[in-house]
């Protein structure tokens, strides 16, 4: 079902250049500041501030780019991971991405260019040293691939939340403040022991926990590499600077880190919001059959039945990838039926694929992924997310999934792209909200056993 949470409470949103005040009801206040931002981007074009269910954390940067929990233009999200790119590429010397400056008047201005857009993506160069490309799941797995495919002779590899059947993860490490701690990396042999440099991407660093316990746990088993963070933002303070420094002086590591906008927020109150119980969407009994793509799956499983692609980066990917991805999307999206404003939907960890596929459609084409994240939803203006719906399918670990603000966005044909179906059924619940706003193509990009 839909679900908002009305309120006669008023927010408050208080803004200058620099500064941003939030202000909800009674549940939280913050500030932000922006101290350095990459080609003066404003922080509204950015990200918002939501209230977050969640007692470990109870407030979450709405990211305006990565196409998670708001819909985003294709072009646009990876845009974004063209200019973290740009910025590396700078850092090693080499010249930045030629089309930067559009990238960043697109994201000022929420217009796409489309043909900035294919320029920017034919755009590669290659890094001095053997380097190995990290995205965090499961907000930054898109934004870490979009990073990675501006690069020759590198290699990818996403964080999973999944336990895979018949397989070791080259490591563990926890996530302290989110709603699923553990990520897993399944790299395959040699990937991350022949490294020379790791770059780690994630949407935001809020404590800088997070990078510690990544670096310290890649340094105990993978021992003598230097390190870049990437991310869209940056908020730590001068005191959670220095940890990170610490932690690089007393193991011998260069840490370098790189972001769009760096800043700080002093977040005065804050309490996890109550919330009626959402109810799990239900079927309306008339079933939608998949239309399988038959692309081969690799012959790994998780418990819950879930096949993967090989193109998703959770096992590890090289540069020869690229051009193997951008003929699939393209080869997809001539099977389907054409939309002048397609929203593409994506399952969970699975964010790049579906947006080179929504670049290749074309048009006024929107992407938005499912989230294990619980964002508490309210019909007030000012606020980011209005509503949302919840879910479960086994093909996800049978945990709880989300949806936000889908009615609000403009579209007149929905593309929903499952890696993997292990029961047609499990999925009926979620396709039957999403024909109430437009027709929907349901692909399984796997094949059947």
């Amino acid at each position: 079902m839909n679900t908002t949470n009305q309120s006669t409470s008023s927010i408050t949103y208080e803004q200058n250049n620099l500064q941003t005040r939030y202000k909800y009801w009674d549940k939280m206040d913050i500030e932000v500041s922006a101290t350095e931002s990459y080609g003066d981007l404003p922080m509204e074009s950015l990200f918002s501030v939501a209230l977050r269910v969640n007692k470990k954390r109870q407030f979450l940067f709405v990211s305006k780019l990565i196409a998670k929990h708001l819909a985003v233009h294709p072009s646009i999200a990876l845009g974004t991971g063209s200019l973290l790119a740009s910025l590396l590429m700078e850092k090693a010397g080499l010249q930045p991405i030629p089309q930067h400056k559009k990238i960043v008047e697109m994201i000022e201005s929420g217009k796409a260019c489309l043909e900035a857009s294919h320029e920017t993506l034919a755009y590669r160069t290659a890094l001095p040293d053997k380097t190995v490309f990290i995205g965090m799941a499961e907000t930054a797995t898109g934004l870490g691939h979009s990073v990675f495919h501006h690069f020759d002779e590198a290699a990818y590899i996403h964080t999973t939340r999944e336990e895979i059947i018949g397989a070791s993860p080259a490591f563990v490490f926890e996530e302290e403040h989110s709603h699923a701690t553990s990520h897993k990396v399944y790299a395959p042999a040699g990937m991350l022991e022949e490294a020379d440099t790791i770059i780690l991407i994630d949407d935001e660093i809020s404590t800088g926990n997070t990078l510690v316990n990544l670096i310290t746990a890649l340094d105990s088993q993978f021992p003598g590499k230097k390190y870049i963070s990437l991310s869209i933002l940056d908020w730590r303070s001068e005191g959670q600077k220095r940890k990170l420094e610490d932690m690089a002086a007393a193991r011998n590591l260069t840490v370098d880190v790189l972001s769009l906008l760096k800043g700080e927020f002093d977040l005065k109150y804050s309490e996890s919001p109550g919330e009626k119980e959402i109810a799990e969407l239900k079927g309306s009994g008339q079933k939608t059959p998949g239309r399988s793509m038959q692309v081969q799956a690799i012959e790994l499983q998780s418990a819950t039945g879930q096949r993967y692609l090989p193109f998703t980066g959770r096992f590890g990917l090289s540069s020869s990838s690229h051009s193997e991805i951008g003929r699939w999307a393209e080869q997809l999206a001539k099977t389907v039926p054409a939309s002048k404003k397609p929203l593409v939907i994506g399952i969970g960890e699975n964010m790049y694929l579906p947006l080179r596929f929504a670049l290749a459609l074309g048009g006024d084409a929107s992407v938005q992924t499912t989230t294990r994240s619980p964002i508490f939803a309210a019909e007030e203006d000012g606020y980011p997310i209005k509503e949302k719906v919840r879910f479960k399918l086994p093909d996800t670990d049978d945990v709880n999934q989300f949806l936000y603000n889908i009615s609000r966005i403009d579209a007149d044909r929905i593309y929903l792209l499952a890696e993997s179906v292990a029961d047609e059924a499990s999925w009926q619940p979620l396709i039957s909200y999403l024909e109430k706003k437009a027709p929907v193509e349901w692909l399984v990009l796997t094949d059947k056993k």
